[in-house]
């Protein structure tokens, strides 16, 4: 395509520049706007996330155990030991991307430009050769990892009297850190200030350091209370050591600053976006295309002692930084202390209930920080009095870069809950299981790796401790199904009949505040929550947005607001709201900004610049889960290996609304929890849970849907 340069000149067509990617072959993605979006293509070619390799990934694994009867006790002893490699990639934009957005062409005007203009259109520059910009990746994408497990254990299982057991064990875990086969690999290590390479002596072959005290003791016991097996005591506690995820090492999407063109290999330094037309960062090479490298960059091919993020390709400086991945060199295996303590007893053969205290803590779990976040003590106001768009880049502890994503070991979690179940089994044609559980989890970061919720101070982890996104405190199932007494004959319609039912009720799910519009607190992260004033009761989601006011300090007022997540229908409500915010915001220059919500008595507002926000973390609610599915099945038996089922069923058969939590509910996690971007949808579930999800067909949690199906056995 003409108007492409390479790393060797401009305006020729044709002319080769060598990538060094070698699976990038075939035909790059070419995409023209307008002519695509319809059909959810992303363009003639390659997709945007190819090519990717998933393999071969050679897992080797051998285990043994011997057992051993002495007197009353029960030995095991065995090992493990595993060797396990993984090669799967996939990169963004690998095989290039070139973009047909008009007005590259001259001397044709068949389409509208801005102001009245007339410009080229898309489809005529594509036929003309003259792309609007170009994204390609330079350098070797794929990584080698590799890492060995080795296990061992002894247990004893130790009858002491006939209706008492103990169970006693020991097991130890050691998992070594990943390597880079071919040591293209590299950390940045924030006590030395640049970044190292894995192979080098002042690094060793790891970027990790060895973990060797993972040992796990487990003890439990069991108690025949009466001696006829109708009440039985168990109780028992357990170190579980839990294993890292090799994409955990190799990926930063979902990262703060990565975006879909973003590199998904290690960083070692490299700018965050591949090549494109018209990027400051990297450095030009010859002409207007530009490119990064996602290994490490050509001039640093061997670092023997610390770099900068700088050289062929790469160019991080204070008002072009770079964000990079990086790993706590110290890091921990995380672990979780199991416990539990339960009481089962059998009224009849048919009829039992267990009742439970179960318990996990979990520590040194793993958590994704950004140890170059801004100390708002600096005095940054970017919208305080006379405040300005300033070079926050200035305040970074490492100016050259931006975030970094450091993957450590801050996280932790506990859980405790009372669970009891009631099971029949099947007698007269009647069974069922009730289940109920009353519990709480607490966490500091929930969805932290996953979706890259940063904590709203990264230097104060611990305020993140709350409870956790997936707290439930009440929940009860019951499930049922019951086979009515049949008669022969008739053609076999009475008999055959079973009906069923599931009966799902959970109370409210958390959901937090997490801006990601504004940075009040000018940390850099955009995680700040707000000040809330008030019961948090009354910001219980629904099928509405919180109501917004906006406008003050402005000539007109403030005007308030509330909007349907589900017929858009907006309500102006009395601008009387205002006057709560007013009476409780911390500064005048954020709530003219940010605006605030209100609801009943109690008021969210932005805090005062160079301030992290002093509300908790999930301490709002949604409106829980109730739902009740219903069914009826018939048999048909035709003969020996040939029968037919016939099933009525009835999903949520009180057509109970079903509302998602705000958090999940918009924009794929984090829209109707965001208060800065989106006033229309905040505090809304803008959707049923099975929509949500993303699992609108076969996902639980719709209106009712009546189902009708056929199955056959043969």
């Amino acid at each position: 395509m003409g108007g492409l340069c390479t790393a060797t000149g401009c305006g020729g067509k044709g002319y080769p520049l060598n990538t060094g990617v070698t699976a990038a072959g075939g035909l790059p993605n070419i995409n023209i706007t307008g002519y695509f979006a319809a059909t959810g293509s992303s363009g003639i070619g390659a997709g945007h996330n190819r090519p990717s390799a998933t393999g071969p990934n050679p897992f080797f694994d051998f285990q043994d155990s011997v057992s051993y009867l002495w007197g009353k006790h029960s030995f095991k002893i065995g090992g493990e030991f595993a060797h396990i490699e993984v090669d799967a990639f996939t990169e963004d934009t690998l095989r290039g991307r070139i973009d047909f957005r008009g007005n590259r062409t001259p001397g044709l005007t068949d389409c509208a430009g801005p102001k009245g203009t007339r410009i080229s259109c898309p489809l005529e520059d594509f036929f003309a050769g003259n792309p609007d910009r170009g994204f390609l990746l330079v350098g070797i994408p794929g990584r080698t990892m590799t890492w060995t497990s080795t296990a061992g254990f002894v247990q004893d299982d130790w009858r002491i009297k006939p209706r008492f057991m103990l169970n006693l064990g020991l097991r130890y875990s050691y998992t070594s850190p990943i390597h880079e086969a071919n040591n293209l690999w590299g950390n940045f290590v924030p006590a030395l200030g640049g970044m190292v390479q894995q192979g080098q002596p002042s690094v060793g072959n790891t970027i990790v350091k060895p973990d060797y005290g993972n040992w796990s003791p487990r003890v439990g016991f069991a108690w025949d209370v009466t001696g006829k097996g109708t009440t039985v005591v168990r109780a028992g506690a357990s170190v579980i050591y839990s294993s890292y995820k090799a994409g955990m090492f190799t990926s930063q999407i979902g990262l703060p600053d990565i975006t879909s063109t973003s590199l998904s290999s290690i960083p070692t330094g490299a700018c965050k976006t591949v090549v494109a037309i018209g990027v400051p960062c990297p450095a030009t090479f010859g002409g207007s295309i530009q490119y990064a490298s996602t290994g490490i960059p050509a001039s640093a091919l061997n670092w023997s002692s610390v770099v900068f993020p700088a050289g062929a390709g790469v160019s991080c400086t204070a008002t072009g930084p770079c964000s990079v991945l990086a790993v706590d060199p110290n890091l921990k295996t995380p672990y979780v202390v199991n416990y539990n303590l339960g009481v089962q007893h059998a009224f009849t053969n048919n009829l039992s209930l267990e009742v439970g205290y179960v318990g996990t803590h979990g520590d040194n779990l793993i958590g994704i920080r950004d140890s170059n976040q801004i100390d708002p003590t600096t005095g940054l106001r970017p919208y305080g009095a006379g405040g300005s768009a300033c070079a926050a880049n200035s305040a970074f502890c490492f100016p050259y870069l931006r975030y970094i994503n450091q993957i450590s070991n801050f996280a932790r979690s506990n859980y405790n809950s009372m669970q009891a179940t009631l099971t029949k089994r099947v007698s007269h044609g009647l069974n069922f299981t009730a289940g109920y559980t009353y519990g709480h989890g607490l966490d500091n970061g929930s969805l932290n790796t996953q979706y890259g919720y940063m904590a709203q101070n990264t230097n104060n982890t611990a305020a993140e401790y709350a409870s956790g996104d997936f707290d439930i405190r009440h929940r009860f199932t019951f499930t049922t199904t019951y086979s009515l007494p049949g008669k022969k004959g008739f053609g076999q319609l009475l008999e055959g009949w079973k009906i069923n039912s599931i009966v799902s009720l959970q109370s409210a799910q958390p959901w937090t505040v997490d801006d990601r519009q504004n940075d009040f607190s000018g940390s850099g992260d955009f995680a700040d929550r707000w000040d809330f004033f008030g019961n948090p009761a009354d910001f219980k989601s629904g099928t509405s947005s919180i109501p917004f006011c906006s406008g003050f300090g402005t000539t007109g007022g403030p005007t308030c607001t509330t909007q349907s997540g589900v017929s858009g229908i907006v309500t102006q409500l009395p601008s009387s709201l205002a006057q709560q915010c007013t009476a409780v915001a911390p500064d005048p220059s954020t709530l003219a900004k940010g605006g605030c919500y209100v609801d009943g008595n109690s008021v969210l507002a932005p805090p005062a610049p160079g301030t992290f926000g002093t509300m908790g973390r999930n301490i709002f609610r949604d409106s829980g889960f109730k739902n009740v599915d219903f069914s009826v099945f018939k048999d048909f038996k035709f003969k020996e290996r040939f029968n037919a089922q016939f099933r009525f069923e009835v999903f949520n058969v009180f057509n109970h609304p079903l509302i998602a939590n705000p958090f999940g509910s918009v924009n794929n996690y984090g829209g109707g929890s965001d208060p800065g971007s989106s006033p229309s949808t905040f505090g809304c579930g803008c959707a049923t849970p099975d929509v949500a999800a993303g699992n609108p067909i076969v996902g639980s949690g719709s209106s009712r849907d009546i189902q009708l199906g056929l199955k056959l056995t043969f």
